[in-house]
């Protein structure tokens, strides 16, 4: 799947017209089913036409005007997508790792098989960002920022918390029990990920393994190790 097709479209939240990337306050969403072939297409120049802008200048200064001319479509379409540039780009790049960080677990795998499932699912969340600095560097440097870094941890604390309650179901040794623990700890850990992807964006290594063997060894001493 690629980016594009992963796209909702978002609910406008009234930005003003003269907002720099923000959308008229009666834009409204294009009543069209989110596959719609044309809709998919849109979005895929949208995204295109964001990081080719994204080379040459900060996501704050991009319009949205800017934004239709390079990907040669009309703002009215583009208001059936996002109600601004923010917005567009927060949505590409959360839903991207929300996506790479999915992992399922099955009822039978050992904890340790698991374990080493959500390494992997790691390494391609960095490997990912890697091959997209341009575009994390720009939300982490933007005055979107703090609304992106909530946005994550949002995605990584659900995440976080669906593999807690497997450890708690397979009676992980020293893993939480209680429910209260168990939000600290998913807290906790979506809160010191999301660190280390906007450290990983913002610097310039490549070996995703290792940087993700690195992360995985701060992990809690009863986070399962891989086999």
């Amino acid at each position: 799947m690629s980016r594009a097709d992963a796209l909702p479209p978002i609910a406008p939240a009234g930005g003003s017209a003269d907002a720099p990337n923000g959308g008229p306050a009666g834009a409204e969403v294009a009543a069209t089913a989110p596959d719609d072939p044309r809709l998919l297409r849109t979005r895929a120049a949208l995204t295109d036409a964001l990081l080719r802008l994204l080379e040459r200048m900060p996501l704050d200064e991009i319009t949205v005007a800017a934004l239709c001319r390079e990907a040669g479509v009309h703002r009215t379409t583009f208001y059936g997508h996002a109600p601004s540039v923010h917005a567009f780009a927060l949505t590409v790049f959360t839903q991207d790792l929300d996506q790479l960080t999915a992992v399922a677990a099955e009822p039978t795998e050992t904890p340790e098989h698991l374990a080493e499932r959500y390494f992997d699912s790691l390494t391609r969340v960095l490997d990912h960002v890697a091959d997209e600095r341009v575009g994390y560097r720009a939300l982490f440097g933007s005055t979107s920022r703090g609304v992106f870094r909530a946005a994550l941890d949002e995605r990584m604390r659900r995440r976080a918390r669906v593999a807690l309650e497997v450890w708690r179901a397979k009676r992980v040794p020293g893993a939480p029990v209680a429910d209260t623990a168990v939000d600290q700890a998913a807290a906790f850990i979506a809160g010191g990920l999301v660190g280390a992807i906007e450290a990983w964006a913002m610097g310039d290594e490549t070996d995703a393994a290792a940087s993700a063997a690195r992360i995985a060894a701060l992990m809690p001493a009863w986070w399962p190790r891989r086999r």
